[in-house]
């Protein structure tokens, strides 16, 4: 797109894992038998020379019913035990759509039906791989693909067609997809390494006993010993080259293995940064994004119990879906300008955080009734035109709610522009500050009345007065009014109540972590959504904007005794170094912290789920387990919450100028962008070996996130198959944030050094 080309970065599409997979060795192929076939929901099936096509149209209604139209090939019971992928070329054949949104549905009998969700490129021929060596397929009943159509776009015609031909069976040799080997793969940073960090790639296999870093500057070769370990994890090879410090591009060479290029730097994660910006763009909601779409959803709005209503496009597209979220939205303008006061002030980039933040400023202004309420969730669930066709007509879904977290992260990013943009727009700044601080308020009376929005309920004490002290924090930086600092150091006080600040009788104590209440009857975990960092960053911003409050050293020390926790539990995960999840009391799971698909389970099987997930992780007592990844029914996927609690810990690491928090927090953003068991970055079109994610409504965008890494079944191991789907692999701007909000402070703490 023109802004990554405006800030000359590039983007390799051959280093993506699809292009690998198109590349394998096929050991053996069958066609499927097509003389059972079928079509499935909308549209008319025809025959062709070379296979089949389907004619539909792509028009829907607001019902939020997804319509498909499916080419459903039967079978009696096969054994496709010798084959491990599916294979198929389809031409989507379309005016004006920029993709088309796939779901191909395997049945075995007696089993679940297994999903793969990719999107097309219209008017060419696309070669679609699903490899499925983990499903089940013994007795296959029934193969489906086709198109969910999500609607028709202003500039797009309804009427369209799709051939499919050359539908085969295949064998070749499987990605591997669940577990923490590495064979002889080699896990590195992809963004690079900061010139000053420590540097160091894995591997589990080598013949040699040095391995060499190849600058290719001048082709010289770096030679350092391999180290071999041996964690709870397996044996591994560590290789560290953490002394080379210049800067240049290089590889690493082990034996006959060549990795790619990587960067040392002073900023590697450069790119990364710019490409995290450029897929906010192409989430623009309202707006025309070449490429992705034309201005959209100019027709929605959002309403208010009393009849108000106000217009809710603008902001960022949340995910796949192309919904909105007010919490999502504010923590992700919090995140890009914090990323921008983080910058030096002639960085280019600054100038475009602090207009990219702006966007997401302007909807949380825009959709707000100024008595508490404003829009929330926001759910588009179809392309639409922009026609208004009377106000009965209007779907409702999107109803205006008064939350005092919802406030209160509004107030925080809103104090933050106010401040941000004083000198460069008055009266901009004077509408963010106003607007500032009647949502705090607002956050302040709604918490005391025990207000909360439906589809959250009731949010922890700690996430929510850690936020409350957040925003007060910032309004205290801005106005110097002392009632901000008076109530930002309750919320503080009660945030610090609810953190375990004593060892427990258990045979592995852990302390410093947080409980959801004063009560510390149940500990604060999350399975999606990841706001670990409130609590800390509540304590942290007032301790910065308070430093002479009485209360002041109690806050450092709680700060601290959750660096004691980090530091403690690091190691756990050796030798990728991850972060654990949670720690969880079996005997008090909460069912309202899960998403539980009733349809599919009922409270009792979720419950013994959640148990059986729980005990194989860490032990740490009676019914005291920690979890490397969180407990989950159907929600899987842990990016946001992996860097919720980074966030916490680059916060700190910045606050005290702690060099190994600040390792520690690097070590998340190097799983996340290659330095993983699938040696893949989950960021796409950065780095190498990064899927296809699910963007349903638009084709894959660079630079996005998905939901994250997840796991599978009870295991507490990292599983990322090569099927896409939601949620694991569907984009998520609130990772993003999340991303940025981390780099932000790693910013901070390198620009001192």
């Amino acid at each position: 797109m023109d802004f990554l080309k405006k800030m000359n970065v590039s983007v390799h599409l051959e280093d993506a894992a699809e292009r690998r997979w198109l590349r394998k060795k096929v050991e053996k192929e069958k066609p499927l038998a097509l003389n059972q076939t079928s079509i499935s929901g909308k549209g008319v099936l025809t025959k062709t020379d070379g296979g089949f096509m389907i004619t539909t149209n792509a028009e829907a209604d607001d019902t939020n019913t997804r319509i498909i139209s499916a080419l459903r090939l039967n079978f009696n019971k096969e054994d496709w035990r010798e084959y491990n992928r599916v294979s198929v070329f389809i031409y989507p054949e379309a005016v004006g759509f920029q993709n088309f949104y796939f779901h191909f549905t395997l049945t075995n009998h007696g089993d679940k039906p297994q999903g793969h969700a990719p999107s097309l490129i219209p008017n060419e021929w696309n070669h679609l791989v699903w490899e499925i060596d983990d499903i089940t397929r013994d007795k296959i009943e029934s193969l489906s693909i086709g198109p969910v159509l999500l609607g028709c776009p202003s500039e797009a015609l309804p009427d369209v067609k799709f051939y499919f031909k050359d539908i085969t069976l295949q064998k070749v040799q499987a990605d591997y997809i669940e577990g923490w080997d590495l064979d002889r793969r080699i896990a590195f940073s992809h963004a690079g390494y900061f010139r000053q960090a420590e540097k160091t790639a894995l591997t589990q296999k080598a013949n040699n006993n040095y391995f060499e870093v190849i600058d290719l500057s001048d082709m010289r070769r770096h030679r350092y010993p391999v180290k071999k370990i041996t964690t709870k994890l397996g044996s591994y090879c560590k290789l560290d080259f953490s002394e080379l410090s210049k800067p240049g591009r290089y590889q690493l060479s082990l034996d006959e293995r060549i990795t790619p290029q990587f960067e040392i730097s002073d900023f590697p994660y450069q790119s990364a940064l710019i490409k995290s910006i450029a897929f906010l763009k192409t989430l623009h909601c309202g707006d025309d994004v070449p490429g992705v779409h034309s201005p959209c959803h100019l027709n929605c709005y959002t309403f208010h119990p009393d009849g108000r209503m106000v217009p809710n496009h603008g902001g960022w597209h949340d995910a796949g879906d192309v919904s909105q979220f007010e919490i999502c939205t504010a923590e992700m303008a919090y995140a890009v300008l914090e990323v921008a006061e983080n910058l030096k002030t002639d960085s280019p980039l600054r100038g475009e955080l602090l207009k990219e933040g702006r966007w997401g400023i302007n909807w949380l202004l825009r959709t707000r009734f100024g008595d508490g309420y404003r829009a929330m969730a926001v759910l588009y669930s179809i392309w639409r035109k922009n026609i208004l066709e009377g106000i009965d007509s209007f779907s409702r879904k999107s109803v205006a709610e008064n939350g005092p977290f919802e406030n209160f992260c509004a107030a925080s990013a809103l104090g933050k522009a106010a401040r941000l943009f004083k000198d460069e727009d008055r009266v901009f700044s004077d509408w963010c500050r106003r607007a500032a601080e009647e949502d705090f308020w607002f956050g302040v009376a709604g918490r005391k009345q025990g207000l909360y929005t439906k589809r959250w309920g009731p949010g922890a004490a700690s996430q929510v007065c850690g936020h409350g002290a957040i925003a007060a924090a910032e309004l205290y930086l801005l106005t110097g009014d002392i009632r901000y600092c008076a109530q930002g150091a309750e919320y503080a006080n009660t945030t610090l109540a609810c953190q375990a600040q004593t060892l427990p009788p258990w045979e592995k104590p852990l302390r410093g972590f947080f409980y959801k209440e004063p009560d510390h009857k149940e500990i604060l975990n999350y399975e999606h959504r990841g706001h670990e960092q409130s609590p800390l960053c509540g304590l942290l911003r007032m301790y910065e904007v308070a430093a002479g409050h009485p209360d002041s050293e109690a806050w450092l020390e709680g700060i601290k005794l959750y660096r004691e926790y980090i530091i403690k539990t690091a190691s756990l995960v050796t030798p990728y170094n991850l972060l654990p999840a949670y720690i969880y009391d079996i005997t008090k799971l909460n069912l309202n912290d899960h998403t539980i698909p009733k349809s599919h389970i009922t409270e009792d099987e979720a419950k013994e789920s959640l148990k059986a997930q729980a005990v194989t992780g860490i032990r740490l007592a009676d019914n005291i387990y920690l979890r490397r990844f969180p407990l989950a029914i159907q929600r899987r996927g842990f990016h946001a919450t992996l860097l919720s609690k980074a966030k916490a810990v680059s916060a700190i690491g910045k606050l005290l100028n702690d060099q190994d928090l600040i390792r520690i927090a690097l070590d998340q953003l190097e799983w996340i962008l290659g330095k993983n068991p699938f040696a893949a970055s989950t960021m796409y079109g950065e780095g190498y070996n990064y899927h296809p994610l699910y963007v349903a409504f638009s084709g894959q965008m660079i630079g996005a996130l998905p939901v994250g890494i997840k796991t599978r079944a009870n295991n507490d191991a990292p599983y990322w198959p090569t099927g896409n789907g939601a949620v694991y692999k569907e984009i998520w701007g609130h990772t993003t944030g999340k991303f940025l909000a981390v780099l932000a402070d790693i910013i901070a703490y390198y620009h001192k050094l």
